[in-house]
Order: C-alpha cells, then sequence, then structure tokens
C-alpha cells in the first residue's frame, strides 16, 4: 500500500474512532446515541474491510471503558463489534436489503441476550423485579392522584387498565422482543444506508413504502394464531392461547406496516399535503382502534391486492 494511501486510512479510522467513542460516552448519558454509535465503525468496515473495523472496534471499546466504565464497554462491544460489524459486512458483500436485515437481526439478536444475560449475572436483573418496580411506580402514582383529590372511581378504573397493561406486556414479551430485534436492525439499517449515500456509496434500492406488500400466505399465520388463541382459552391451556396471542401479536404488527403502506398508496394518489398526512398519523398513533382496523385492513389487502400489486409484478406477491 502506498505510503500516502496508508496515512489516509489511518488518519480516516482515527478520526472514525474518535466520534465512535464519543458517541459511545454520550450513550452511557443519553440512551438514545446507541442507535447511531455503529455508524463510524460500519462506515470503516465498508470502506476498509473487517479487519480495520475489528481493531477499530477493540480501541473504541478501551476508551470507552477507560472513560464511563468496563460495562458501558462490554456494550459497545455487543453494539458495535456484533451489530456495526455484522451490519457492514453484509452491505459490503452487497447482500439484498432483506438478507442484510435478516442477518442484521440475528446480530441484535445475539447481541440482546448478551447485554440481558449480563444484567441478570452481574445486576441480578430479573422479570419478577422490573414487574414489581412497575407495580410499585404505579401505586405511587395512584396515591399522589387520590391526594389531589381525584375520584375514587376513576382511580380504580385507571389502576385496572395499568394492572392490565402489565399483564398483556408479560403475555407479549417474546412477541415484543422480536419486533424489538427488527426495529433495532430496521433502524441502523436505515441510518447506515442514510449515511453511506451521503459518503457517495452505492446501495441496492429498496422498493417504495407505498408498494410494501406481503402475499396471501402471510394471512394464514395470523388466522393460526388467532386459531391458537381461541382454542387455548376454551381449553384452559394458557401455553396454547400465550402462543397465539404472540403469534397474532407478531403478524399483526406486519399487516399493520402494510396497512400503512396501503393508505400512504392512496395519499400518493391523491397528493394529500404533508401536514395533512402528519395530521392524520398522529390521529392514528393516539387511537389504538385506528391501528388495529389498518392491521386489518393490511390482512385483507394480502388476500384482495387493492393496489393491483401482483398485476403490475406479473402475478408474483412478495
Amino acid at each position: 500500500m502506498p505510503r500516502s494511501m496508508a496515512t489516509r486510512t489511518l488518519v480516516e479510522s482515527a478520526l472514525l474512532i474518535a466520534i465512535a467513542t464519543v458517541f459511545c460516552v454520550l450513550d452511557a448519558y443519553v440512551p438514545v446515541f446507541a442507535l447511531v454509535y455503529p455508524l463510524p465503525i460500519v462506515v470503516l468496515v465498508v470502506r476498509r474491510g473487517v479487519k480495520a473495523g475489528a481493531w477499530a472496534t477493540l480501541v473504541t471499546i478501551a476508551a470507552t471503558s477507560m472513560i464511563v466504565g468496563p460495562l458501558q464497554g462490554l456494550t459497545v462491544l455487543t453494539k458495535v463489534g456484533i451489530i456495526g460489524i455484522t451490519l457492514a459486512w453484509c452491505i459490503r458483500r452487497r447482500f439484498p436489503p432483506l438478507r442484510t436485515l435478516v442477518i442484521t437481526g440475528v446480530a441484535v439478536a445475539v447481541s440482546m441476550a448478551f447485554i440481558l444475560g449480563l444484567g441478570a449475572w452481574i445486576g441480578g436483573f430479573n422479570l419478577a423485579e422490573m414487574e414489581e418496580t412497575l407495580r410499585n411506580s404505579m401505586n405511587s402514582a395512584v396515591q399522589l392522584y387520590r391526594s389531589l383529590g381525584v375520584p375514587e372511581t376513576q382511580l380504580q378504573q385507571a389502576e385496572a387498565s395499568m394492572s392490565q397493561l402489565i399483564e398483556t406486556a408479560k403475555i407479549l414479551l417474546p412477541a415484543s422482543l422480536f419486533m424489538a430485534v427488527v426495529g433495532v436492525a430496521g433502524t441502523n439499517y436505515l441510518l447506515a444506508r442514510l449515511v453511506l449515500g451521503r459518503l457517495g456509496y452505492k446501495m441496492e434500492e429498496i422498493p417504495p413504502f407505498a408498494g410494501w406488500r406481503v402475499s396471501w400466505p402471510f394471512g394464514w399465520g395470523y388466522i393460526a394464531g388467532l386459531v391458537l388463541s381461541v382454542v387455548g382459552e376454551a381449553r384452559g391451556m394458557p401455553l396454547v392461547w400465550k402462543a397465539g396471542a404472540n403469534v397474532m401479536s407478531l403478524f399483526g404488527a406486519i399487516f399493520l406496516v402494510q396497512g400503512i403502506a396501503l393508505c400512504w398508496f392512496f395519499m400518493n394518489r391523491y397528493r394529500l399535503s404533508v401536514a395533512v398526512r402528519v395530521l392524520l398519523g398522529v390521529f392514528a398513533l393516539l387511537n389504538p382502534i385506528v391501528l388495529q382496523i389498518l392491521s386489518w385492513v393490511g390482512l385483507f389487502d394480502a388476500w384482495f391486492d387493492f393496489r393491483k400489486l401482483s398485476l403490475e409484478s406479473g402475478g408474483k406477491g412478495t
């Protein structure tokens, strides 16, 4: 390698390591930085290779550990070393977006398992303690509102709603973790695309959101979850109906995205302004019933193809 090229690589690596370290340190105080601090290492791996990214990760771990402690350094290992390098490797190999998302999702799952296991081992973290903390917080809030003179009937309704929410969260924990994995992988991938695109790196195009659609076989997954849930509850088999509830939740999330994509398609067709779209989006987010309706609309779209996308693609579904 010519000396000028080696110097350029060294300077670029040092700059990206410094940025990654700043992000990792800030993440100890503002957790939102966890979404961006793998990006410098992703850029380095894509431009200079996995070996350079691995060395940069080790330096970032050491620097972060010296500044904010070894526990944060271990977090860097998982989120940068596992997620960042895996994502960058997929991009460097020019894998299709879906394959990149799946492989990165596996890396995110491994990272989450490592962090949860570390928390359980060092800090004694467990779900029972989390539930107890939530219930104590709920009781404290109820006592506060009672002292402020809120009617007892309203407090009882709010307490019942919160208890139901906690129970639902416990039941749907597997589905929630899976969706969190997909969400983290997708966010990192989209941010990496944005940054690399600004740097002039060409990547395979993602289909427009208005054209996102899964085909009709996915609908049977939702129906299977519904059947398991109904049969499990009717037969008194908690494990079966909880499994059904999780399956329904997963496929419901898929069809919610499809329902939103369908709405976006018609918004484009009728040229709705950005302000109207934002207002409709806020209204939907604040109304669980609307979100459920959108999920059902997405489910029916899998069968009836309201946008006729399968005809445009020669009769092939996603």
